[in-house]
């Protein structure tokens, strides 16, 4: 396993979105060896946005091999507007110049949206750090970590071709993700029916369909994808990302899977472990950050089971059933498996 001071160490965060895949990162970013990059793939004109066509799944691993690591080796030297700015001292950054260079590299975005009008603000392109606010060595040498929602085809292709990478994988129970998802994206529509969010509806059928046409093991557990409403296309799509990858690392020495209840429930035990796994330093300092940033973590992976609706916990239950994952939660849905 390659150490933080070797180059290029990587690690890429992979979970369906609302299901704590920020929390995690920002608890990899209390590091002072860690460079951290928040859906670097997202961004029209990125790195990472170039293997758009491999992020579900990876038919030819020869055609991705091919760009895979230069991939790596650019996002790894860049700053998006997606990602976290660092508010504690890196060991690949001139600290000194950090507050200022943050401040010009936002300026810098605002000015791209402003001339621009077509750009939503959390689009654009990533800039390579500036030399006067790192150092590119150190930076070279940093442990890097991509979070990249969904991106189940990237970490099963890591899995199989890039045994130096870690893939963390952060599973939601199906409950606490539809209860976020429903208050990100669905309230707003006016509700849950199917006939709300017709665009976005048929981007998410897009999805089942395309991996119902790779893999006819998933069409039959689908089904009917033209009879599903929004959120239960949702939580099918939740149940492929999470089983094909876990599927990909099971027995991986690359692998490591986190619940996301268990990390509420205990921060500095998960959180260490996962550091362990990235071969971070583990000190009493970050110790200390991770209970301050972890406070409502707990309250927040209990909340689902009181407000979600009886029609949701149905489909919470039909589409976890016959799942390997059905078995990761109590009835509860909040204690890891042993």
């Amino acid at each position: 396993m390659n150490s933080p001071q070797s180059p290029r160490g990587y690690a890429l965060l992979v979970g369906q979105g609302r299901s704590g895949t920020n929390y995690l990162l920002s608890l990899l970013d209390l590091s002072a060896s860690t460079h951290c990059r928040n859906e670097p793939d997202q961004l029209d004109r990125s790195a990472f946005a170039s293997l758009a066509e491999f992020r579900y799944f990876v038919a030819d691993d020869g055609a991705l091999d091919a760009r895979f690591d230069a991939v790596v080796r650019q996002a790894s030297r860049c700053i998006g507007p997606r990602d976290h700015m660092a508010d504690l001292d890196k060991d690949w950054m001139k600290n000194a110049r950090r507050g200022a260079g943050y401040f010009l590299l936002r300026q810098r975005y605002r000015v791209v949206e402003r001339l621009i009008k077509r750009r939503a603000p959390m689009d654009g392109s990533e800039l390579v750090f500036p030399r006067w606010m790192v150092d590119p060595a150190a930076l070279e040498r940093a442990f890097h970590v991509f979070k990249l929602n969904a991106s189940v085809g990237l970490g099963s292709f890591a899995l199989r071709r890039r045994p130096e990478a870690r893939v963390l994988q952060i599973v939601r129970h199906p409950g606490g993700f539809a209860k976020s998802w429903l208050k990100r994206w669905v309230r707003g529509e006016g509700g849950m029916g199917r006939g709300q969010g017709t665009a976005q509806k048929l981007v998410d059928e897009d999805r089942l369909r395309a991996v119902a046409r790779q893999d006819s093991r998933w069409a039959r557990l689908f089904g009917d994808i033209d009879r599903m409403s929004r959120p239960e296309g949702e939580l099918w799509w939740w149940r492929y990302v999470n089983e094909a990858l876990h599927e990909s690392g099971r027995g991986k020495s690359g692998y490591t899977l986190v619940l996301y209840e268990e990390l509420a429930q205990a921060p500095e035990r998960v959180a260490r472990f996962v550091y362990e796994r990235c071969g971070l330093e583990w000190s009493p300092t970050i110790a200390t950050r991770v209970r301050n940033l972890s406070g409502d973590a707990e309250k927040i992976a209990r909340a689902w089971k009181d407000e979600l609706e009886p029609e949701m916990v149905a489909l919470v239950e039909k589409v976890l059933d016959g799942s390997p994952m059905a078995a990761w939660w109590d009835e509860g849905g909040t204690r890891a498996a042993a």
